[in-house]
């Protein structure tokens, strides 16, 4: 659905609703535009649409320069503030620093990232479609069979985060490419549909196709051990470029000691539900997963006779009404919303193993900790 800069109707990162209430500073306010559309209330200079025609020396016309007046709005400790469509704010640049570790190779991580455009309020309906912008899809050659598997996430404009045993197969299974923009498997085109109270259909916003993209090459943990489970990371570097838009965006990663130190007591795993298997949902799933210190986890292994010996490079989630990693892929992003820049999606860990029998005991699904490796992540990532 094609729209004009003053009729788009977006709303920025709402995850989880009654889960999200991690304190963050505040740097915009919700409030309504004069189309009667929802806004976030900022300093003027972040709202792009806006400050291109405020800077412009030439005087814009009395149509616009009314609505300007008409989106006038209070926001504490800022003089000139606006009604601004979440879609034109300009981020604000970081407020924290990267940890010493990452180095130069910080910069090779996106600052604008861990955005969500998807909760397009309308009618009453929160929609799905671009709820993870950075979900990756990982396809494998077998046998001449292209076929979906693994996943992982976009963490800069060409590379997938992802787990080392989704690279290192053990199968006859060779991976062949990575899909992005995807959200319901086999559909060419996904869209969010709008109904009345009638349940006649009144709108539809659709995402545009998903990417294809070759393998240029990739880099597994020199310290992997697939039977142990431990360094369970890889990157995958695609052959080109990818184009940012609404449904193919980067996720953050936990680039501040602030970031690496934080430990919530939920976390989101997202996938289809696919494991080396070939079995899951065609529908991109979500759920909401409980944190699980490491030694009670231990001790959940140790009662289901996994031979495993967790450290503290790994985390756990899950483990609830049967509620674990299954819903998500291997190599699939755990993360929470935090405060980076604002209020951002993070990733804290990357879908690893659980128990047999997926789904069938209350037993914690294992992750890769994802802010024990950024250090291995920042060595290994080039522009």
């Amino acid at each position: 659905m094609t729209a004009g800069p003053f009729s788009q109707i977006l709303i920025c990162s709402i995850l989880i609703l009654s889960l999200y209430r991690e304190g963050v500073k505040a740097q915009s306010a919700p409030c309504t535009t004069p189309t009667k559309h929802p806004g976030s209330c900022v300093l003027i200079e972040r709202c792009r649409n806006i400050y291109t025609i405020v800077s412009n020396p030439t005087p814009p016309s009395t149509g616009i320069a009314n609505y300007i007046k008409r989106a006038a709005c209070t926001l504490p400790g800022v003089t000139r503030s606006i009604c601004c469509q979440p879609a034109e704010v300009i981020p604000e640049p970081p407020t924290t620093t990267a940890s010493p570790a990452l180095g130069a190779n910080f910069n090779l991580l996106p600052r604008d990232c861990g955005l969500r455009v998807d909760d397009r309020l309308a009618y009453g309906n929160i929609t799905k479609v671009f709820s993870y912008p950075w979900m990756a899809v990982l396809r494998y050659d077998y046998n001449g069979a292209i076929k979906g598997g693994c996943s992982g996430s976009l963490i800069n404009k060409r590379y997938i985060l992802t787990a080392a045993h989704c690279i290192e197969m053990r199968s006859a299974m060779e991976i062949h490419s990575v899909v992005l923009g995807e959200h319901t498997k086999g559909q060419d085109i996904d869209c969010n549909i709008y109904h009345n109270s009638k349940g006649e259909e009144i709108e539809r916003d659709c995402a545009g196709p998903i990417e294809e993209f070759g393998i240029e090459s990739f880099d597994v943990h020199q310290d992997y051990n697939r039977p142990k489970a431990s360094n369970d990371i890889g990157l995958i570097r695609l052959d080109k470029d990818v184009t940012m838009n609404d449904h193919i965006k980067p996720i953050c990663l936990p680039v501040t000691a602030d970031l690496q130190r934080k430990v919530f007591e939920n976390y989101v795993v997202t996938g289809w539900g696919t494991t080396e298997a070939q079995k899951g949902s065609n529908i991109l799933l979500e759920a909401v997963l409980r944190h699980v210190d490491i030694s009670e986890c231990q001790l959940k292994m140790n009662e289901n006779r996994l031979n495993v010996r967790l450290s503290d490079n790994q985390m756990c989630a899950g483990g609830k009404n049967k509620v674990d990693s299954c819903r998500g892929d291997s190599g699939g992003p755990l993360g929470f919303s935090a405060n980076y820049n604002g209020a951002r999606f993070v990733q804290f860990g990357i879908v690893s193993f659980g128990v047999s029998g997926c789904g069938q005991k209350s037993v914690p699904g294992v992750y890769c900790r994802v802010a024990a490796y950024m250090d291995w992540i920042a060595e290994h990532i080039k522009p």
